[in-house]
């Protein structure tokens, strides 16, 4: 009898230590399966949406001088500089883009031809910039005082404005801001550098 009781104790203790495995062996399998795939994080769009978006950004149309309001931003003075943005309106009837640098010139009027070197390019390109109408991009401008270069190599000459053509555009504005640029295009100080268009109207 004695015997008896002793089997079957060993054997529930067996029955228990087989159900304990399984239970943790599942845990596990839960526990794996829960962090299994990726996760798509805050804010992240799915691959095929992602494409989608891309695609709707192609579809919009470069902006046009045309479609553009050109106007000259508040102006700040450094030793020797005076920096001010040109600030490019949507004034289209639907979004466009713009990107890259506009080219800037000195000009005695809105047809004539420029009056020195055009605007070296200044740093990198930003990227596109999308304008829904009536929202604004702008280029900052660096205007050296050429009456720092000696005269006999500047040849100083006075100027009413400013000619400017929106990136990959080959229609220009004419703006007036009275200056004295070199006559002499072939001066190695850049009388004009230009930064490539931002979103906003302040440049950078």
């Amino acid at each position: 009898m004695k015997r008896r009781r002793t089997a079957g104790r060993l054997i529930i203790a067996a029955v228990l230590v087989t159900v304990a495995g399984c239970g943790a062996h599942d845990s596990a399998s839960d526990a794996t399966s829960a962090t299994t795939g990726p996760a798509l994080g805050v804010g992240s769009l799915p691959p095929g949406a992602a494409a989608t978006a891309r695609e709707a950004d192609s579809d919009v149309p470069q902006c046009a001088t045309a479609d553009l309001r050109a106007s000259l931003g508040q102006e700040t003075a450094a030793a020797g500089t005076v920096a001010f943005p040109i600030v490019f309106t949507n004034a289209g009837s639907g979004p466009c883009v713009v990107e890259g640098f506009p080219g800037v010139s000195y000009a005695t009027g809105p047809d004539s031809e420029p009056v020195g070197a055009p605007a070296a390019r200044d740093g990198g390109s930003a990227g596109p910039v999308r304008l829904a109408p009536g929202e604004q991009a702008s280029s900052l401008v660096f205007a050296a005082d050429v009456h720092n270069i000696p005269p006999d190599r500047c040849r100083p000459v006075a100027v009413p404005g400013l000619r400017i053509y929106p990136p990959d555009n080959t229609a220009s504005v004419y703006l007036d801001r009275a200056a004295t640029a070199c006559g002499n295009g072939q001066v190695t100080t850049a009388q004009l550098r230009v930064r490539a268009v931002v979103a906003g109207a302040r440049g950078q």
